[in-house]
Formats: C-alpha cells, structure tokens, sequence
C-alpha cells in the first residue's frame, strides 16, 4: 500500500492538519503492544502513523483474529469513524514504539471541505484500501494457499515491517501473523514456506522472511499467465 501524501506539496497539507488547534488533534507516543481500539469501539477519531507500525486485525466471533493490513509512516487508519460507522470493527495494535495522532472525523472532514487537495489525497488513499480488499477477496475465491501465500508476501514486501537489503526485502512476521493474513492454518503456511524454501525462493530466519521480491513475482500464477499470453502472439506471427 502506498503511503499517503509522500510528496513534498502532500506532505505539508498533513502538517497543516496537525498544526491547526482548532482540530484538537492528539499526538501520542505509545509502546509495542498498545491497543488503539477494539472492534466494538464506537468509531470516532481517525489516526495517523508519524513514526513506528500498526497492525491491524478482522476479529471473530471467538476471540481468533486474522491480520489484514500492516500500516507505517504517512498512512491513516481508523476509517470506519470517516464512514460514520457505529464500530471500529477491526482491531488496531501497534508493533513498534510509535508516534501516532488521532482526531476527531467530523472535525478533520470538516476542516478539509474547503482544501479539496487533502480531500483529493485521503481520497486516493482510501480508494486503494478498497481496491486491495477487493483483489485480497478475489484471491481467497480464485486462488490456492500457495499463490495466496506469494501474493501476501508482496504485499507486505512494500509495508512498514519490511526492509530492503540490496535487491532483498527482510519481512518480520512470524508463521502465525503470515497464517492469519492469508486465511489458513499456521502448520499450512509453514509448510508452503517450506516448499519456497526448498525452491531456493526464500530463506527463512526467527520471526523473518527473506526473499527477492521481483523473485517471488516470477513464480506467481498470473505472471506466468501474462507471460503466456504475451508469447502466444509472437508464436501465431512465426506461423
């Protein structure tokens, strides 16, 4: 996910929103471990990340809780409280020490009615959330547990719990976090990283994943797919 306002003009449109009292935001140094809110939360303010990460989970009926986006700097969350909904419905746990903010929906949307390129850009932001759940959808109805698997770990290639190392992303999640994100068992996904692992596809550390993202790309099924497609004209024009 991108993160939003990560342009220098963007950037200061943010510091306007945090430099204006009359919002009344918040700013907050908290620990790893902190919950900011729980699903039944009555959904009020939104937050945004300075420094350090945020995970966020789906939480079922019986307690068990499935990851479903890994937030860093310049990002916002919190945005059942933009759509005025009466619940947070997800959990918010941060995972690092963090500078966070909060502040009230209603007094940010109405401070950014009359600045539409802050509106423009929260817009962006939010749009990609929701194209990302849909495409996170698709995969659990299309796709098995491998190319589900492969897919997440892209994603979070590009998120705050990743590094990049020369051509290398280091991920730090542990087998449980990874099972949870794709939808299926722990002992699942620890195998599928092993079958990676034997393909020399990635290695495997405590608490950490290490691959070549453009790598793991080349062994997804729709690349391949593409890849097809692509040779498949130029083998019709040499008949």
């Amino acid at each position: 996910m991108q993160q939003l306002l990560n342009a220098p003009v963007e950037a200061s449109v943010v510091s306007q929103v945090f430099a204006d009292p009359t919002l009344g935001a918040g700013r907050h140094n908290l620990a790893a471990g902190t919950v900011i809110y729980e699903p039944q939360d009555a959904a009020v303010n939104v937050h945004y990340i300075h420094r350090g990460q945020v995970r966020l989970y789906q939480v079922a009926p019986d307690g068990s809780q499935r990851l479903v986006e890994i937030l860093g700097p310049g990002e916002w969350f919190g945005v059942a409280a933009l759509a005025r909904a009466q619940q947070y419905w997800t959990r918010a746990v941060v995972v690092v020490p963090s500078v966070l903010s909060e502040i009230s929906a209603e007094r940010l949307l109405g401070w950014a009615s009359s600045r539409p390129n802050f509106l423009i850009e929260l817009s962006r932001q939010l749009a990609e959330k929701v194209q990302a759940a849909h495409e996170e959808a698709a995969c659990l109805i299309f796709e098995d547990c491998n190319e589900r698997l492969i897919k997440t770990l892209l994603r979070f290639s590009f998120s705050a719990a990743a590094t990049r190392v020369d051509e290398n992303v280091v991920l730090r999640i542990t087998h449980n976090q990874l099972a949870q994100a794709v939808g299926v068992a722990r002992e699942t996904v620890s195998l599928a990283l092993t079958q990676l692992r034997h393909q020399n596809l990635l290695r495997t550390g405590r608490n950490q994943l290490v691959f070549n993202p453009d790598v793991l790309r080349r062994n997804t099924r729709s690349h391949n797919g593409e890849e097809q497609r692509q040779r498949e004209p130029a083998m019709q024009n040499v008949a």
